[in-house]
């Protein structure tokens, strides 16, 4: 039997073996950091409508009326963020809204809608309403 055939057949397994290996945590990897990215869009997003909730609280305690409010922020040069806030009657309460939008460039990242239910026209925490996920 020839050593030297055996060597080179063994060197290209041992070869072809830590590449294979390279390769899948190397898209392991890149997965990991396309989650943690997911992850940290989606928190800024939320405490941005969040935000908008409370600066529609706000809005809402000098005057108890319905209203409309965008604003938006620049994060960098690409990425953008628009928040719009409604405030709508209902019998005695009113409903806000508040979407926040990422966009990068023309195109939405992540979106997300937060709401408080049924506020009424009392001081402090107690006329806040319910906070849920709008749909």
């Amino acid at each position: 039997m020839n050593k030297r055939g055996f060597s080179l057949y063994l060197t290209f397994l041992v070869t072809t073996v830590v590449f294979m290996l390279v390769t899948g945590s190397q898209e392991i990897s890149r997965m990991a950091l396309d989650l943690s990215r997911s992850d940290a869009v989606d928190t800024l997003v939320f405490h941005a409508a969040d935000g908008g909730l409370e600066r529609g609280l706000a809005k809402l305690r000098k005057s108890f009326a319905p209203f409309i409010m965008n604003y938006s922020t620049t994060l960098n040069q690409n990425r953008q963020l628009l928040v719009k806030v409604v405030a709508e009657k209902q019998g005695n309460f009113i409903n806000l809204k508040a979407s926040a939008i990422l966009c990068e460039g023309k195109r939405e990242i992540s979106t997300r809608s937060l709401a408080r239910l049924e506020i009424n026209n009392q001081p402090g925490r107690a006329g806040s309403g319910r906070f849920v996920e709008a749909t």
